[in-house]
């Protein structure tokens, strides 16, 4: 078994300390012909900043393959799902994502199926493991004897509340001794590393230089205060990130900085681009699509045509054609045709090239794994969890900047409440 992991707080460089191990393990043993590094994430846009960086790499040039743990589970489940059946499980549907990383996991634990995989990826990276889930932790620890494994992980930006403890962070503490990366390369900004301290240690974040917050009274205050640190921002990107969307504070605050001036000093307007989940997405272009009931060919085609994402419906398009020549399907069902939708956006998604805007409003999860020159981080009442995960929101929300934050509450009467004040012992 070969195992080198990783641990470290935000910006402290641990997807780019892998980068150099994983190096140094090709220069002492080159890959043969056919083989290739795998590097798996949770999340799709995680694998797409994954994917950049080790595209630095020269020797992994043409011999990189970059996924989700999703994807590779639906992959290898597909590929063996005759020892699946053989082993009397059946194949998972579509999207029941926990249920084929189980089954995948299963599979793996399989010697023959382990080598299998890896006779053609011997050595595979896994970035953010804090946030498998206990399926998808089966896969790697099925995997460990088999190939070489570089893993990073940070029990305190998953925010998952049902991964506490974290399972994958227990695991590696049980089998190998993590590499401690303790020094933030992200920023040197004093006020935003004391305030990442302050909540990794339990305690409330104090404001101060770089680093503010600002309780406002109502969406129009807080509207001000964002347009604000918007016009101060002494350039760069800036992020506007939410824990919630629930309650339209986020909304309401975003919508009134596009809208135009605001505020004693008249800042702004400013164009603020949300960016939407795979979910929202998808709706946004079913909301288009027509059928009424199964149809056939010409009248599925015509609909695609009229969908509000010409490229997509192209894309579709060609499916239902294939299917219609080479499965002899002669009848369409709505349901079916929204799943071939779903699953093209993702695919658009995973494999797309995205330019992102100079203001960009985003949720916490979507945040992760970024950085940005400024942070604006809107904190509405709506925050569900406990103190703990609320610190955890805040953090994996305020790490996210290189420069400054702006911390900007709902109402001053949440200043009494985690993750701004200190519980008493």
């Amino acid at each position: 078994m070969t195992l080198f992991a990783v641990e470290g707080a935000a910006g402290c460089g641990k997807t780019v300390r892998l980068m150099r191990e994983v190096e140094a393990a090709l220069q002492e043993t080159p890959l043969d012909e056919g083989q290739r590094v795998l590097a798996v994430t949770f999340m799709h846009g995680a694998r797409r900043r994954l994917q950049q960086k080790l595209s630095s790499i020269a020797t992994l040039r043409g011999r990189l393959h970059c996924v989700t743990i999703d994807s590779f589970a639906q992959r290898l489940v597909a590929r063996w799902r005759g020892r699946a059946h053989a082993l009397g499980f059946p194949r998972p549907q579509a999207e029941q994502w926990d249920a084929c990383c189980d089954l995948a996991g299963l599979l793996l634990e399989q010697a023959d199926v382990a080598r299998w995989v890896a006779a053609s990826f011997p050595i595979i990276l896994v970035d953010e493991a804090q946030d498998l889930k206990p399926q998808r932790l089966r896969m790697i620890t099925a995997l460990t004897p088999a190939v070489r494994l570089f893993i990073a992980a940070d029990d305190f930006q998953c925010l998952d509340q049902t991964l506490r403890p974290n399972p994958t962070v227990a695991w590696l503490r049980s089998i190998c001794e993590p590499v401690v990366l303790d020094r933030v390369h992200r920023t040197n900004v004093n006020s935003l590393l004391a305030a990442a301290r302050a909540l990794r240690a339990g305690e409330a974040p104090v404001a101060a230089g770089d680093f503010r917050i600002f309780a406002a009274r109502g969406a129009p205050l807080a509207a001000a205060s964002l347009a604000n640190a918007i016009a101060w921002r002494r350039g760069g990107g800036v992020a506007v990130i939410t824990p919630a969307t629930a309650g339209g504070f986020a909304n309401e605050v975003i919508q009134r900085v596009c809208a135009g001036p605001i505020g004693q000093r008249q800042n702004g307007p400013y164009r603020i681009v949300w960016e939407r989940s795979e979910g929202d997405a998808s709706d946004a272009i079913l909301a288009g699509l027509h059928l009424n009931g199964a149809t056939d060919l010409a009248e599925t085609v015509a609909a695609l045509r009229a969908l509000p994402d010409a490229g997509i419906g192209r894309a579709v398009i060609n499916r239902v054609r294939r299917q219609a020549a080479a499965g002899g399907v002669t009848q369409f069902d709505p349901a079916d045709v929204a799943q071939l939708i779903r699953r093209q956006v993702a695919l658009q998604r995973q494999h797309g090239h995205f330019d992102e805007p100079t203001f960009a409003a985003m949720t916490v999860q979507q945040a992760k794994n970024r950085e940005f020159d400024g942070v604006v981080v809107l904190w509405p009442f709506q925050v569900g969890g406990d103190a703990e995960h609320k610190r955890r929101l805040l953090y994996n929300a305020i790490t996210r900047a290189r420069r400054w934050c702006t911390v900007i509450l709902q109402n001053e009467a949440l200043l009494a409440s985690a993750p701004f004040s200190t519980p008493e012992v």
